[in-house]
C-alpha cells in the first residue's frame, strides 16, 4: 500500500476517549499491514517529552494527536528534516461548554501555528476540516472509525423493560442536564422507563428510575447493548459543532436506535426518522422517546439502519485505507 514502515503517534493523554478510537485502535491493523506504529504520551514533563521528539528522527512519519507544540519544538523538527501530520477530533480552538467565553487566542494561535505547519491534516467531520482549510490547503476528513468487530451484528432487547441510555464523560454530564426537564416528563408517562448512565461521574434525576454505571473499557459494549435508544443531547455552540458523534457511532454499531440534537456530526450521522430522530425541543425529546419506547418494530428497523450506516462509513474497514494514505 506504501512505503510506510515506522510511525510515531504523539498524543496529549493516551487515556482520552478520542486518542483510544482515533489513535490506540488502529495500532493493531497497521501491524498487520507491516507498519510498526509506536505511541508516546506528551502530556509529561518537559524533560521527558523533549526525550520522545528527539526519537522522532527516527520514523518514516510523525503523527501528532490533538496535541499542541511549542514554537521551539515544532523548529526543532523542522531542523531534524521531520514533516508531520496533524490529527484532530473537537473544536480545539475554542474553549469548551463549561466556559461563558468560547473565544481563547492563546488557542487559535496555537492551533493556526499547528495546522499551518503541518504536511497534512486530519479532521474529524465537516466542520473541523473547514476551520482548518483557512490555514491549510493540505486538510483531509476521515471520520472517528468504530471496529465492529467488538460489536455482534444482531442484537436481542434485553426484556421488556424500557432503557434509555448515555455514555460518556463526567464532564459531558452537564449535556445530558439540559435534557432533564424531558426525561422528568417522560418518566410520569412512563413510570417503568429507566435511565441508565454509563460515566465516571453519577447524575440523579428525581422522578427519574437512574442507574449510575461506571465506565470501564471491559463493559462498554455490554452497556451499550443494553440500551433500549441511545441518546446525545447537546447545545448548539462553537465547541460542540465539532463533536464527531462517536456516542451516536457506538450506539449505531449495537444496532441500537438514537434521538439526539441536531448539532455537529449528529446531523451528518443520523438520517432523521430512518436510524433516529433529531431532537430540538423539550416537546420533541417526551414524543421520540416515547414514540421509539413503544415501538419495537421501530427500534429494530432504525438500530438496523444505523448498523449499516457505521458498516459503510464510520467502521474501522472503511477508513483504514484513507487513514493510511494520509500518514503517508
Amino acid at each position: 500500500m506504501s512505503t510506510l514502515r515506522r510511525v510515531l503517534f504523539l498524543a496529549s493523554g493516551l487515556g482520552e476517549v478520542s486518542c483510544r478510537f482515533r489513535v490506540l485502535q488502529y495500532i493493531p491493523h497497521l501491524k498487520r499491514l507491516g507498519i510498526q506504529a509506536d505511541v508516546a504520551d506528551l502530556h509529561v514533563p518537559m524533560g521527558a517529552r523533549w526525550k520522545i521528539l528527539r526519537t522522532a528522527s527516527t520514523y518514516d512519519t510523525i503523527c501528532i494527536h490533538r496535541a499542541f507544540l511549542s514554537p521551539l519544538e515544532q523548529r526543532w523538527l523542522r531542523h531534524a528534516g521531520k514533516s508531520y501530520v496533524f490529527d484532530f477530533d473537537d473544536a480545539i480552538m475554542f474553549r469548551d461548554s463549561s466556559h461563558r467565553h468560547f473565544k481563547s487566542w492563546q488557542r487559535w494561535w496555537r492551533f493556526r501555528r499547528m495546522v499551518a505547519g503541518a504536511r497534512t491534516v486530519i479532521a474529524g467531520n465537516s466542520y473541523l476540516a473547514g476551520w482548518a482549510s483557512r490555514y491549510s490547503k493540505r486538510v483531509t476528513t476521515i471520520p472517528t472509525a468504530i471496529d465492529l468487530t467488538a460489536y455482534p451484528e444482531r442484537r436481542a432487547e434485553f426484556g421488556q423493560e424500557p432503557v434509555i441510555g448515555w455514555i460518556g464523560t463526567r464532564i459531558n454530564l452537564m449535556y445530558l442536564r439540559a435534557i432533564v426537564p424531558a426525561l422528568t416528563r417522560l418518566a410520569r408517562k412512563r413510570p417503568d422507563m429507566k435511565l441508565k448512565i454509563v460515566a465516571d461521574g453519577v447524575l440523579d434525576i428525581p422522578g427519574v428510575r437512574v442507574t449510575n454505571k461506571r465506565w470501564s473499557s471491559e463493559d462498554e459494549v455490554e452497556d451499550v447493548l443494553s440500551f433500549q435508544v441511545g441518546i446525545m443531547p447537546l447545545p448548539d455552540d462553537p465547541w460542540t459543532r465539532g463533536k464527531c458523534a462517536v456516542k451516536i457511532l457506538q450506539y449505531f454499531a449495537a444496532s441500537v436506535p438514537v434521538v439526539c440534537s441536531p448539532v455537529g456530526a449528529n446531523i451528518e450521522v443520523v438520517a432523521d426518522g430512518r436510524s433516529g430522530y433529531l431532537a430540538r425541543t423539550e416537546d420533541e425529546w417526551v414524543a421520540r422517546l416515547d414514540e421509539l419506547l413503544g415501538d419495537e418494530a421501530r427500534r429494530r428497523r432504525f438500530g438496523a439502519a444505523g448498523r449499516g450506516m457505521v458498516e459503510r462509513k464510520y467502521s474501522l474497514d472503511a477508513n483504514l485505507d484513507q487513514f493510511v494514505d494520509a500518514l503517508t
